[in-house]
């Protein structure tokens, strides 16, 4: 039974490895245009589970989406995704990519997909720039302290930032303390 479950996690990380590779031989056009289309899948299961989500999405700054995959082994777990943050006020996409490291204890496999909530152009400045480094917090409702808006059932994860997870499929244990940082993909912008 153990040893099964090692193959499972074991061919869990060599699927997520091919997919990175065959990602990155796509065109730039192609990889955005597959991006966007993850955007809209990544909407449409939030506002299933968070019919409120909709009106935060209209209502915020900006949002972004990534989709993205995580494997935890021992003390260390490694997270990755991809995706796109659109300013609502004037229409800029950017094309973006999360990096994610945790220590402690670790173990499994998952995907998952983020809706980040932007509240105002310094956060979208600090968003999109890459400067928001962010670890794991837990809130059941969150207000941008300015609007008197909240996002419920979003999980404040930097100051003005907002976000909603959604586990696809995959069991992943975690006792540890993380760190993840987005940032533009240069080749796509």
């Amino acid at each position: 039974m153990k040893k099964n479950f090692f193959r499972l996690i074991l061919f869990a990380m060599v699927l997520m490895t091919a997919g990175t590779v065959f990602a990155a031989k796509a065109t730039p056009d192609q990889q955005r245009a597959e991006l966007d289309e993850m955007r809209g899948k990544v909407l449409e299961r939030v506002y299933q589970k968070y019919p409120g989500a909709r009106s935060a999405v209209a209502n915020a700054y900006a949002y972004c989406t990534i989709s993205a995959s995580a494997v935890k082994l021992g003390f260390f777990g490694d997270d990755h995704g991809r995706g796109v943050a659109v300013n609502n006020n004037t229409g800029e996409k950017i094309y973006v990519k999360m990096k994610e490291v945790s220590v402690g204890l670790n173990f499994g496999a998952k995907e998952y997909d983020l809706l980040f909530l932007i509240a105002n152009k310094q956060a979208w400045d600090r968003f999109i720039s890459g400067s928001i480094k962010f670890g794991s917090e837990v809130s059941a409702q969150a207000s941008d302290g300015v609007n008197g808006g909240t996002f419920a059932d979003a999980t404040i994860v930097a100051n003005g930032v907002w976000v909603y997870q959604l586990d696809k499929k995959g069991l992943a244990v975690e006792f540890s303390m993380k760190g993840a940082r987005i940032s533009p993909y240069r080749t796509l912008n």
